[in-house]
């Protein structure tokens, strides 16, 4: 029985085609069956095609395109920072986008938002540039070795960043000739013509537009005109770097060497985009998949206290690209639109009255919001004037079609369930992914948003999660608005910022205080660096047992070293022929420090002595003489103090007595070699990391008179004037070239004695000029803000986990964040639920303030390190459960095919 079957075409067409009931004809055995003619037919028209690429733009030059009957500009717009501002902040960011936005009325614009993965080629290049004398190497590894691991941790991690661009069109497409003159007018002295110069005046307008306000925009380079149309075409692959400087100028003909490599294949009423390309020699395939924005819910922004609405593609674990694309629509066009729909909403309303008829809650507030739009474009300014009229997509892509679809449906779901935002995963992909290519026209039928400018600019996808410094190794990752690569370099705010070097971390017991104190000090002694470490508690003490740090290392326990580990004469050491310019300055330097050993060694033997003894003026002569007659080699050995005394009457044998009292104390002991047991070790000038510990030693309160001290107490003073002694000369006596880092660990314990409060308060100060990193680590923010005017003097600050409000709200004056963010901070390192293993994943976050001033969440990261993260777990019991699968990584591919095994491929 025969059938008439229509099949449906793009664009309304039909045919009608005959064809039998469907059988299968065998034809001769051993011949394939054929197919009925609807099936072969139908196949053809719904197959795989290739798209073809006759893309409409036929020129390029500088940060111009020409593409149809239209000149385009493209910029870059600066990032702007979101979290952690106080309301009024973000009204002002979002009302300065609103501005930027309207001042563009009667343009068409494109934005487009896309993703590249770390750069972490160029990430290793320049810290090794910027590293001449890193850790030498040993047999536990060298700093190639470090360099690696961080970037296959980088690799592997999605730390990818985000890249907002906006395209302008700027009038009709002059003559390409007019264009190259335009850019060649910048360098020569030639006489310009009228038609450059009526160019460049339209030009430099919209650059000033674009500049303004908090869009910030910069012109494209053309290694960025280069690469964004690389990634617009060949969406979701990595960008090959040329092998020679981008040249300003694209002509028609080299404009194919994007376009030819990459083959689209599409079915026309298929799900997805397959995208082939041949980069560096390989086949790479991506599937896409676009979705269109559809109704959208009215929302007062920022009133509400929801993010951005694009914002929310930061969060997930895969890259989304945004296309947005249409006119700005100024109160002239607009006008006789929004009187239309003002009285077709009232129109509405009046039938249902004419009949009798309730009409629903929808059409009243139709009818005032057509209202308010009119009263907006006719009597409002321009910034509530101006609409936005055109499509908006966003794409995402995998390296498999059905992970592709997985992702669509999430994206779907995300946007539908948070922000109530409808996205269509329609029919025509390759039509609408080609909106994503610079330069393309849009459809200007279905799907058409139309909406404020106002609501354009609270999509605001150019707020940033970038924390931390330009360079400088990989310390963590951003856990707030998205997951981005947090560098951190100490010294970058002393040596380019000319600002200080004091950086507070402060958090509860459990926060990760310890781990980060300790990360940041391992990656500064593989960056070369001479660290010191004043930690009482001793678990930081691990970090000079680990192969890689050991022969570069001291450890200095001042409760169990051997006897005379801080004898003063050993504590300061023999100066340098080679440090001074001449004989004469050389000499004052061997003066000066003989001068220093016996002063010191004064000072500590006074500490020993009780308070009555102290009011006798004989004992202070006494110790001077005997000071005076041993000298201030550095080959004096403290014991032989005794004999000195014995033989100076009866004031030297009492102080001779006290001290050999003070020698017996475990304490004591300390201060006085054993007979030819000097230890010249103690200098440690030359160690690249020196560890300071005193556990179990209890610290004298100097709200007590010294009356009250027990021996302990007493006998722990000297010492603890002996560590900040040797800390400070650990860093002072070092060339101001030199980077040195200081960091304080449970800095309540050195903030209760006088020695340790003078030498916090001068590291502060004096960071900047001696080029010194201080990390002062503490579980209360009270114990920092009150030693003197640091506070004043901070670079940045890092606060972990407070759980108490009140302290929360004192710590949010060292990252300068108002103090309704106290809950964020309480918030930190969640302890887990009952029952529930401990999740390694979640520790470790504290908030960072940056040198830039930027605040956001992030987690310190020493995974990449398997040797340090083990040492520097201090939770004591079984060891912590790590989670599994703790970070997905949509570049793995890229990571392992592509960046690690070709270094001329970047983001």
């Amino acid at each position: 029985m025969d059938k008439t079957i229509k099949v449906r075409r793009k664009g309304g067409v039909s045919k009608d085609l005959l064809a039998k009931e469907a059988k299968l004809d065998f034809g001769d055995e051993g011949k394939a069956p054929r197919q009925p003619l609807v099936n072969r037919l139908t196949g053809k028209l719904a197959g795989p095609r290739v798209a073809h690429m006759n893309l409409a733009t036929t020129a390029i030059v500088g940060h111009l395109e020409v593409a149809g009957s239209s000149l385009w500009a493209w910029y870059e717009l600066t990032p702007l920072q979101w979290s952690f501002r106080t309301a009024d902040k973000r009204a002002q960011v979002w009302d300065n986008v609103r501005q930027g936005l309207a001042q563009l009325s009667g343009h068409a614009i494109k934005w487009r938002v896309s993703s590249k993965p770390f750069p972490t080629y160029e990430f290793a290049r320049k810290l090794a540039h910027a590293t001449p004398n890193p850790l030498p190497a040993n047999e536990a590894g060298d700093f190639d070795l470090f360099l690696e691991r961080q970037q296959q941790r980088l690799n592997t991690a999605p730390v990818d960043e985000n890249v907002t661009m906006i395209g302008v069109r700027v009038g009709p497409a002059p003559a390409q000739r007019t264009l190259r003159r335009l850019y060649a007018a910048e360098t020569s002295s030639e006489p310009i013509s009228d038609d450059v110069v009526k160019l460049l005046e339209q030009v430099k307008k919209v650059n000033e537009l674009v500049a303004a306000t908090d869009l910030g925009g910069r012109p494209l380079t053309p290694e960025q005109m280069a690469w964004l149309r690389h990634r617009s075409i060949a969406m979701g692959m990595p960008v090959q770097l040329p092998v020679s400087p981008v040249q300003p100028i694209w002509e028609t003909d080299d404009l194919y060497a994007f376009s030819d490599p990459v083959d689209w294949v599409y079915k026309p009423m298929g799900s997805t985009v397959k995208i082939q390309a041949k980069i560096a020699g390989r086949e790479v395939t991506r599937y896409v998949a676009v979705v269109s924005v559809g109704r959208m819910p009215d929302r007062m922004f920022p009133e509400d206290g929801r993010a951005p609405w694009m914002l929310a593609t930061s969060r997930l674990a895969y890259p989304v690209e945004w296309s947005v694309t249409g006119v700005l629509l100024g109160a002239d066009t607009l006008t006789s639109v929004a009187d239309y729909e003002r009285r077709r909403a009232q129109g509405i309303k009046k039938h249902y009255e004419d009949h009798d008829e309730m009409p629903p809650p929808a059409v009243d507030r139709a009818i005032s919001q057509a209202v308010l739009s009119y009263d907006e474009i006719t009597e409002g300014d321009s910034r509530t004037a101006v609409r936005f009229q055109g499509p908006i997509r966003a794409a995402v892509f995998a390296d498999t079609e059905e992970r592709c679809l997985e992702r669509v449906r999430d994206l779907i779901a995300v946007y539908g369930r948070d922000h109530h935002i409808e996205l269509v995963h329609g029919s025509g992909q390759a039509q609408l992914l080609r909106e994503f290519i610079p330069g393309e026209p849009w459809s200007t039928t279905g799907f058409q948003r139309r909406m404020s400018v106002g609501y354009l600019a609270a999509a605001m996808p150019h707020v940033s999660s970038t924390l931390g410094t330009p360079t400088g190794p990989y310390t963590g990752y951003t856990v707030g608005t998205a997951r981005r690569a947090v560098l951190f370099d100490g010294h970058f705010s002393m040596e380019v910022l000319n600002a200080p070097g004091v950086f507070p971390l402060v958090s509860d017991p459990g926060g990760g205080k310890s781990h980060a104190v300790g990360s940041m000090a391992a990656t500064d002694v593989e960056l070369g660096d001479y660290v010191i470490v004043l930690d009482p508690s001793g678990p930081l003490a691990r970090l000079t047992e680990l192969p890689r740090f050991k022969p570069h290392s001291r450890l200095l326990n001042l409760t169990e070293s051997h006897p005379g580990t801080l004898a003063p004469w050993q504590l300061v050491p023999e100066p340098r022929r080679d440090k001074a310019d001449n004989d004469r300055e050389y000499d004052q330097m061997v003066r000066r420090a003989s001068q220093e050993r016996k002063q010191l060694a004064y000072d500590s033997f006074r500490m020993m002595m009780p308070e009555a003894m102290l009011r006798d003026r004989a004992v202070d002569d006494v110790l001077h003489k005997a000071i005076r007659h041993l000298g201030g080699d550095v080959t004096v050995n403290a014991s032989d103090i005794f004999d000195v005394l014995h033989g100076l009457g009866e004031d030297g044998k009492r102080v001779a007595e006290r001290l050999h009292d003070a020698r017996q104390f475990p304490l004591g002991e300390l201060l006085f070699p054993e007979d030819g047991q000097l230890d010249l070790g103690i200098q440690a000038q030359d160690k690249r990391l020196v560890v300071i510990t005193m556990p179990g030693m209890v610290v004298p309160d100097p709200d007590l008179g010294r009356e009250q001290w027990s021996v302990e107490e007493l006998y722990a003073q000297p010492l603890l004037h002996l560590a900040a002694f040797y800390t400070s000369r650990f860093i002072y006596s070092r060339p101001v070239n030199d980077r040195v880092d200081a960091y304080f660990d449970e800095n309540h314990f050195m903030g209760r004695w006088g020695s340790g409060r003078a030498l916090g308060v001068r590291l502060g100060r004096d960071s900047r000029k001696f080029n010194a990193k201080v990390v002062p680590a503490s579980q209360n923010p009270d114990d920092i803000l009150a030693v003197g005017p640091i506070a004043s003097l901070i670079g940045g600050a890092f606060v972990g986990r407070i759980e108490d409000l009140q302290t929360a709200q004192n710590a949010m004056r060292l990252v300068r964040a108002p103090e309704e963010y106290a809950p964020v901070v309480q918030g930190l390192s969640p302890k887990p639920a009952p029952g529930d293993p401990v999740d390694i994943a979640r520790t470790g976050e504290f908030l960072f303030l940056d040198p830039y001033g930027r605040i956001d969440k992030m987690r310190f990261d020493a995974s990449w390190y398997p040797e340090l993260e083990a040492a520097l777990n201090t939770t004591p019991g079984h060891r912590r459960i790590k989670a599994g699968n703790e970070m997905p990584s949509p570049f793995i591919d890229e990571a392992r095919d592509l960046f690690r095994l070709d270094e001329g491929l970047a983001a």
